[in-house]
């Protein structure tokens, strides 16, 4: 009987200041891991837990939360799950990780497990949150096959617009604004067959919208339907998405090719009928309902007027609007892997393109006591995917990586994005110190150019205020 446990301490101290004032930027970061494995003949517990700052005034979860408050800090248990090894197959169940696709980042075929948009930056699993789930990988010669299932619907970690975060979400809704997923359950399954120079996959995911969408309204008036201005529910929604996926490594000295290439087709369940929902905070208290639609009408919808002064209650929904989203769109991820002057070399080019959208427009006459002319092509946004396609739909990325020093203890790096659409990129050029086996420091300049032609909408130009000095102090136990 062979039992054999781990236990790994990580501190992580991490401070940035904006290159405008030297202000610093409050945004969440982990500040400890502690990595947890115990295995025992063929079964093995796997666990993470991390403890992050976090700003004592954000709010950080839409819906789904899995931390818990203390004091400026929340405890996460990242992940915590069991794992069954057999022959040529193993599996595993609890929270946990999964990491599809063949590029390092940004793959469109990554999206078993949600994303947290604070990480946007980082790499690899930093970037990732646990889903609840069941995964079953076979192997079997040269050819390996997996599946995954989850009867929970999990959301990517969204900012809210409280804290110093660089980018603005088109939207910032109340929980009450959310329908929940009448079918929860999510599965995907994929193929991969590896050759002597690489390999090739194919993948199939069917899941819900890890990003809520403007699915309709609803229309609230009193019992004599006589206000000018009725009552409105904004609804959002998860659209109901299907990813089907092909991902290929070429191995080639001096050169490594990695491509994932999606193809999506998302549509909006919510329709006439299953829009219709009980407010309560409207029906028994009109200035509520106003102010809650207020927050997020004068956001986001300067069109609609649903300012309303009354003295009696809403009663009931008089009318509806669906938009009925269904949208098929494409994203590619194209990596290539090279040594130049001594350097870890990555380059790297990202596509996305709506291929074909359908919903019905609300016209302005189309509701009394609104104005309104809403084109949600205009909101639309692509709910599974990669990350990336929150800042642009076309991107150049770039990394290079150089040990130097006669114990090659410092490490230089270079990393930035540049958007193939407009003049905005980001660049970062750092240095990382080995000052001994458990301890590292790191320092980073980061830089961001947006475009003066466009206004405050572009990503870029909502980044530029985060151009920051970086220090962060690793210390492993």
């Amino acid at each position: 009987m062979l039992t054999n446990s781990s236990l790994d301490y990580y501190l992580h101290i991490y401070s940035a200041n904006r290159l405008s004032d030297g202000s610093m930027i409050d945004i969440p970061f982990r500040l400890a891991d502690i990595d947890f494995i115990h295995d025992k003949d063929s079964f093995s517990i796997q666990s993470n837990l991390s403890l992050e700052h976090n700003p004592e005034y954000s709010n950080l979860y839409v819906q789904n939360s899995s931390s818990y408050d203390f004091f400026s800090f929340d405890i996460d248990l990242r992940e915590l799950y069991v794992k069954w090894y057999f022959d040529n197959f193993e599996l595993s169940v609890g929270k946990q990780i999964h990491t599809w696709g063949a590029t390092d980042q940004n793959s469109p075929l990554d999206n078993a497990s949600p994303f947290d948009y604070y990480y946007i930056f980082s790499y690899g699993t930093e970037q990732k949150m646990g889903s609840f789930s069941t995964a079953l990988n076979f192997y079997r010669e040269n050819t390996s096959y997996g599946f995954v299932f989850s009867p929970i619907h999990h959301t990517n970690r969204l900012p809210l617009g409280e804290d110093d975060f660089p980018i603005d979400l088109p939207v910032k809704p109340r929980p009450e604004l959310i329908s929940d997923v009448e079918n929860k359950i999510e599965f995907g399954g994929y193929l991969k067959h590896s050759f002597d120079n690489g390999d090739i996959g194919l993948s199939y995911y069917k899941g819900n919208d890890r990003v809520f969408n403007l699915s309709g309204i609803n229309i609230f008036n009193n019992q004599l339907e006589t206000l000018d201005s009725p009552g409105i529910d904004t609804v959002l929604s998860y659209r109901s998405t299907d990813v089907i996926g092909l991902s290929t490594t070429i191995i080639s000295s001096p050169i490594t090719i990695r491509l994932d290439h999606g193809y999506f087709h998302t549509k909006d369940m919510k329709d006439d009928q299953t829009i219709h929902r009980n407010r309560m905070d409207m029906k028994n208290d009109p200035w509520v309902g106003i102010e809650a639609n207020t927050d997020f009408f004068d956001t986001d919808f300067d069109g609609i007027n649903d300012v309303s002064v009354c003295n009696s209650p809403w009663y009931q929904i008089t009318d509806q609007w669906t938009f009925q989203e269904e949208a098929y769109y494409s994203q590619t991820t194209l990596q290539l892997e090279f040594d130049i002057f001594g350097a870890t070399s990555i380059l790297g080019l990202f596509n996305y393109n709506v291929e074909r959208y359908n919903a019905k427009y609300l016209p302005a006459i189309s509701l009394p006591g609104i104005e309104a002319d809403i084109d949600p092509q205009e909101y639309f946004y692509p709910g599974l995917g990669a990350p990336i396609a929150i800042l642009t739909s076309k991107a150049l990325m770039y990394s290079f990586k150089r040990d130097i020093g006669q114990s090659q203890d410092v490490e230089l790096n270079l990393k930035g994005l540049v958007d193939l659409e407009n003049s905005g990129y980001l660049t970062e050029i750092g240095a990382i110190f080995t000052l001994s086996d458990n301890l590292r420091f790191h320092t980073y300049l980061n830089k961001v150019i947006g475009d003066d032609t466009l206004d405050d909408e572009y990503r870029f130009n909502q980044m530029k205020d985060f151009s920051h000095l970086r220090f962060e102090l690793e210390y492993f136990f």
